[in-house]
């Protein structure tokens, strides 16, 4: 299977509108990430996809990456070290879970879309949008090997 493909165009959509969503109420920035495989530990993986998408370099270091490998069926998040300085310890577990748990009913969209809400209400706390802010990530799902 095409890793494009994995989520249909209403679902990229649903997504998205998450996202943006999320980044009208937050200078944070957000992104999901799919790939196929990921060889060893998700975590490190998702950390080498943020890095490769440049994701370290917002303004406010405060950007989250939702990462997916969806044939070795792994999940991670990794995010930014302004956010790590902000949020409770076990925030992204807590987070991570509630995703996982939709995943395991087959409901990747809403787990998705459900831990984007969860990951927004944490990051309009610590970092509200401001009139200054601008949008320094791409909103679309991006796609790796």
């Amino acid at each position: 299977m095409d890793i494009t493909e994995f989520f249909s165009d209403e679902q990229k959509q649903q997504v998205r509108a998450a996202v943006e969503k999320l980044e009208l109420k937050t200078t944070g920035e957000i992104r999901l990430h799919v790939e196929g495989d990921c060889e060893g530990d998700a975590y490190q993986c998702a950390l080498n996809a943020f890095h490769r998408l440049h994701m370290h370099k917002t303004k406010h270091r405060n950007a989250i990456l939702f990462y997916l490998a969806v044939n070795h069926k792994k999940f991670a998040i990794v995010g930014d070290e302004g956010i790590h300085k902000k949020v409770p310890d076990n925030f992204w577990l807590t987070v991570k879970d509630q995703v996982i748990g939709q995943f395991k009913q087959g409901k990747f969209t809403e787990g998705i879309c459900e831990g984007i809400d969860m990951t927004g209400e944490m990051l309009k706390t610590h970092f509200p949008k401001n009139a200054h802010d601008k949008n320094q990530l791409s909103d679309e799902i991006s796609y790796g090997k």
